[in-house]
Protein backbone atom coordinates (compact mmCIF):
# COMPACT_ATOMS: atom_id res chain seq x y z
CA UNK A 1 0.00 0.00 0.00
CA UNK A 2 1.29 3.33 -0.87
CA UNK A 3 2.38 5.56 1.88
CA UNK A 4 0.66 9.23 1.91
CA UNK A 5 2.56 11.72 4.02
CA UNK A 6 1.32 14.60 5.86
CA UNK A 7 3.22 16.87 7.81
CA UNK A 8 1.51 18.47 11.48
CA UNK A 9 2.77 20.36 14.09
CA UNK A 10 2.93 17.95 17.33
CA UNK A 11 3.64 20.36 20.04
CA UNK A 12 4.82 23.72 19.98
CA UNK A 13 7.01 24.48 17.13
CA UNK A 14 7.33 20.87 16.51
CA UNK A 15 6.78 19.60 12.51
CA UNK A 16 5.65 16.05 12.48
CA UNK A 17 5.62 13.86 9.67
CA UNK A 18 3.11 11.19 9.59
CA UNK A 19 1.55 8.35 7.60
CA UNK A 20 -2.30 8.70 6.27
CA UNK A 21 -2.83 5.19 6.26
CA UNK A 22 -0.71 4.12 9.46
CA UNK A 23 -1.65 4.61 12.89
CA UNK A 24 -0.57 8.00 14.02
CA UNK A 25 -0.64 10.10 17.03
CA UNK A 26 -3.16 9.86 19.61
CA UNK A 27 -4.72 11.35 22.86
CA UNK A 28 -2.65 9.00 24.50
CA UNK A 29 0.80 10.02 22.92
CA UNK A 30 0.13 13.42 24.55
CA UNK A 31 -0.76 12.55 27.91
CA UNK A 32 1.78 9.79 28.84
CA UNK A 33 4.64 12.84 27.22
CA UNK A 34 2.87 15.02 30.06
CA UNK A 35 3.23 12.65 32.40
CA UNK A 36 6.59 12.32 32.30
CA UNK A 37 8.95 14.16 35.22
CA UNK A 38 12.33 14.34 34.81
CA UNK A 39 15.62 16.40 36.35
CA UNK A 40 16.38 19.29 34.69
CA UNK A 41 19.51 19.33 36.33
CA UNK A 42 21.74 16.60 35.16
CA UNK A 43 21.87 15.40 31.56
CA UNK A 44 20.11 11.89 31.79
CA UNK A 45 19.81 8.97 29.00
CA UNK A 46 15.98 7.93 28.43
CA UNK A 47 15.09 5.04 26.38
CA UNK A 48 11.53 4.69 24.56
CA UNK A 49 10.00 1.16 23.74
CA UNK A 50 7.47 0.91 21.15
CA UNK A 51 8.61 4.06 19.67
CA UNK A 52 6.31 3.94 17.08
CA UNK A 53 6.63 7.41 14.62
CA UNK A 54 8.56 8.74 17.77
CA UNK A 55 6.14 11.73 18.87
CA UNK A 56 6.69 11.24 22.40
CA UNK A 57 10.38 11.27 22.35
CA UNK A 58 9.87 14.59 19.97
CA UNK A 59 7.50 16.41 22.75
CA UNK A 60 10.12 14.97 25.56
CA UNK A 61 13.21 16.52 23.34
CA UNK A 62 11.75 19.91 23.58
CA UNK A 63 11.21 19.58 27.16
CA UNK A 64 13.99 18.01 28.77
CA UNK A 65 17.76 18.42 28.02
CA UNK A 66 18.33 14.31 27.58
CA UNK A 67 19.80 11.94 25.58
CA UNK A 68 17.25 9.59 23.87
CA UNK A 69 17.42 6.42 22.09
CA UNK A 70 13.68 5.13 20.32
CA UNK A 71 13.44 1.17 20.18
CA UNK A 72 10.56 -0.10 17.62
CA UNK A 73 9.99 -3.20 15.60
CA UNK A 74 8.21 -2.29 12.47
CA UNK A 75 10.78 -0.98 9.54
CA UNK A 76 8.41 1.60 8.65
CA UNK A 77 7.63 3.43 11.53
CA UNK A 78 11.49 3.78 12.49
CA UNK A 79 12.33 5.39 9.27
CA UNK A 80 9.25 7.63 9.78
CA UNK A 81 10.75 8.58 13.08
CA UNK A 82 14.16 9.12 11.83
CA UNK A 83 12.12 11.56 9.14
CA UNK A 84 10.40 13.32 11.81
CA UNK A 85 14.34 13.92 14.20
CA UNK A 86 15.56 15.33 10.51
CA UNK A 87 12.75 17.60 10.29
CA UNK A 88 13.17 19.08 13.38
CA UNK A 89 17.00 19.26 13.29
CA UNK A 90 17.18 16.83 16.71
CA UNK A 91 20.76 15.78 17.39
CA UNK A 92 20.00 14.08 20.70
CA UNK A 93 17.77 11.38 19.97
CA UNK A 94 18.78 8.08 17.98
CA UNK A 95 16.07 5.84 16.41
CA UNK A 96 16.53 1.88 15.88
CA UNK A 97 14.63 -1.12 15.12
CA UNK A 98 14.59 -4.23 17.46
CA UNK A 99 12.57 -6.43 18.87
CA UNK A 100 12.21 -6.18 22.74
CA UNK A 101 11.94 -10.19 23.43
CA UNK A 102 15.63 -9.29 22.24
CA UNK A 103 16.71 -6.63 24.68
CA UNK A 104 19.60 -8.21 26.42
CA UNK A 105 20.92 -8.72 22.73
CA UNK A 106 20.48 -5.01 22.07
CA UNK A 107 21.67 -2.88 25.56
CA UNK A 108 24.16 -3.64 28.52
CA UNK A 109 22.15 -3.73 31.69
CA UNK A 110 21.11 -0.70 33.52
CA UNK A 111 22.10 1.67 30.68
CA UNK A 112 19.13 4.14 31.73
CA UNK A 113 18.24 6.49 33.92
CA UNK A 114 14.53 7.06 32.46
CA UNK A 115 12.06 4.60 30.57
CA UNK A 116 9.28 6.03 28.38
CA UNK A 117 6.85 3.07 27.09
CA UNK A 118 3.19 3.05 25.11
CA UNK A 119 2.86 -0.47 24.65
CA UNK A 120 0.12 -2.90 22.89
CA UNK A 121 -2.94 -2.66 25.12
CA UNK A 122 -4.93 -5.37 23.61
CA UNK A 123 -4.98 -9.16 23.83
CA UNK A 124 -4.28 -11.11 21.18
CA UNK A 125 -7.74 -13.17 21.41
CA UNK A 126 -9.30 -9.40 21.57
CA UNK A 127 -8.01 -8.84 17.38
CA UNK A 128 -10.20 -8.75 15.15
CA UNK A 129 -8.93 -11.28 12.34
CA UNK A 130 -9.50 -8.69 8.90
CA UNK A 131 -6.43 -6.56 11.36
CA UNK A 132 -4.62 -9.29 11.86
CA UNK A 133 -0.54 -8.37 10.55
CA UNK A 134 -1.75 -4.91 9.82
CA UNK A 135 0.30 -1.80 11.26
CA UNK A 136 -2.40 -0.85 13.37
CA UNK A 137 -3.59 -4.10 15.00
CA UNK A 138 0.43 -4.54 15.66
CA UNK A 139 0.38 -0.85 17.16
CA UNK A 140 -3.14 -1.54 19.19
CA UNK A 141 -2.46 -5.70 19.83
CA UNK A 142 0.27 -7.36 21.62
CA UNK A 143 1.34 -9.64 18.65
CA UNK A 144 4.69 -9.21 19.14
CA UNK A 145 5.36 -7.58 22.66
CA UNK A 146 2.89 -8.28 25.57
CA UNK A 147 2.85 -6.66 29.18
CA UNK A 148 5.09 -9.31 30.29
CA UNK A 149 7.95 -8.35 27.30
CA UNK A 150 7.49 -4.66 28.86
CA UNK A 151 8.35 -4.68 32.62
CA UNK A 152 11.02 -7.14 32.45
CA UNK A 153 13.13 -5.04 29.58
CA UNK A 154 12.06 -2.57 32.41
CA UNK A 155 13.62 -4.17 35.04
CA UNK A 156 16.88 -4.95 32.62
CA UNK A 157 17.83 -1.55 31.30
CA UNK A 158 16.52 1.21 34.34
CA UNK A 159 19.45 1.50 36.53
CA UNK A 160 19.09 1.48 40.41
CA UNK A 161 16.49 4.65 41.46
CA UNK A 162 15.46 5.09 37.48
CA UNK A 163 11.82 6.02 36.97
CA UNK A 164 9.75 4.21 34.19
CA UNK A 165 6.44 5.71 32.63
CA UNK A 166 3.71 3.79 30.85
CA UNK A 167 0.29 4.51 29.23
CA UNK A 168 -2.29 1.68 29.02
CA UNK A 169 -6.08 0.53 29.85
CA UNK A 170 -6.98 0.98 32.56
CA UNK A 171 -8.90 -2.31 32.97
CA UNK A 172 -5.42 -3.88 32.34
CA UNK A 173 -4.35 -2.13 35.69
CA UNK A 174 -4.18 -5.56 37.75
CA UNK A 175 -1.85 -7.11 35.20
CA UNK A 176 0.31 -4.05 35.22
CA UNK A 177 0.54 -4.62 38.55
CA UNK A 178 1.00 -8.51 38.74
CA UNK A 179 3.64 -7.58 36.09
CA UNK A 180 5.74 -5.50 38.34
CA UNK A 181 5.45 -8.02 41.58
CA UNK A 182 6.70 -10.48 39.03
CA UNK A 183 10.19 -8.68 38.66
CA UNK A 184 10.64 -6.75 41.61
CA UNK A 185 9.54 -3.33 39.83
CA UNK A 186 7.23 -0.89 42.37
CA UNK A 187 4.52 1.57 41.13
CA UNK A 188 4.83 4.93 42.73
CA UNK A 189 2.44 7.11 41.02
CA UNK A 190 -0.55 6.21 39.27
CA UNK A 191 -3.64 8.89 37.35
CA UNK A 192 -6.70 7.71 35.89
CA UNK A 193 -8.14 9.54 32.96
CA UNK A 194 -11.43 9.98 31.92
CA UNK A 195 -13.16 11.23 29.15
CA UNK A 196 -15.38 13.31 30.91
CA UNK A 197 -16.34 14.15 34.74
CA UNK A 198 -20.10 12.53 33.98
CA UNK A 199 -17.97 9.38 32.71
CA UNK A 200 -18.73 6.12 34.43
CA UNK A 201 -15.33 4.60 34.59
CA UNK A 202 -12.11 5.47 33.48
CA UNK A 203 -10.25 4.25 29.88
CA UNK A 204 -7.14 5.10 30.55
CA UNK A 205 -4.73 5.03 33.00
CA UNK A 206 -1.06 6.51 33.44
CA UNK A 207 1.60 4.46 36.03
CA UNK A 208 5.06 5.61 36.96
CA UNK A 209 7.46 3.19 38.91
CA UNK A 210 10.76 2.29 39.63
CA UNK A 211 13.18 -0.32 40.14
CA UNK A 212 12.30 -1.33 43.87
CA UNK A 213 10.11 -4.03 44.73
CA UNK A 214 8.04 -1.77 47.45
CA UNK A 215 4.68 -0.48 45.71
CA UNK A 216 4.50 2.99 47.59
CA UNK A 217 1.81 4.25 45.26
CA UNK A 218 0.59 7.47 45.02
CA UNK A 219 -2.86 7.89 43.46
CA UNK A 220 -3.13 11.22 41.50
CA UNK A 221 -5.98 13.49 41.33
CA UNK A 222 -7.99 11.92 38.25
CA UNK A 223 -7.80 14.17 34.80
CA UNK A 224 -10.73 14.68 32.08
CA UNK A 225 -10.34 15.14 28.98
CA UNK A 226 -13.41 16.90 27.95
CA UNK A 227 -15.93 19.19 29.46
CA UNK A 228 -19.86 18.26 29.14
CA UNK A 229 -19.74 20.67 25.85
CA UNK A 230 -17.24 18.60 24.74
CA UNK A 231 -14.72 21.32 24.56
CA UNK A 232 -11.36 20.55 26.15
CA UNK A 233 -10.95 20.74 29.72
CA UNK A 234 -8.34 23.52 30.58
CA UNK A 235 -5.98 20.92 32.10
CA UNK A 236 -6.20 18.96 28.58
CA UNK A 237 -5.19 22.27 26.56
CA UNK A 238 -1.83 22.42 28.56
CA UNK A 239 -1.33 18.75 27.89
CA UNK A 240 -1.87 19.80 23.87
CA UNK A 241 0.52 22.76 24.57
CA UNK A 242 -2.41 24.96 23.20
Amino acid sequence: MEKIERIDYLYKNLKFIQYENHYSVSTDTYLLADFVKMSKVNKKKMIELCSGNGAISLILSYKYNIDITMVEIQEDLVELSKKNIDINEIQRISSIQGDIRNIKDMFRPSSFDYLVCNPPYFPVENMPKTKQGTNHSISRHEILCNLDDVISSIKYLLKQNGRFFMVHRSYRLADIIMACNKYNVGIKRIKFVYSKISSDTSKIVLVEGSISNINDIKIEQPMYIYNEDLTYTSEMKKVYGL
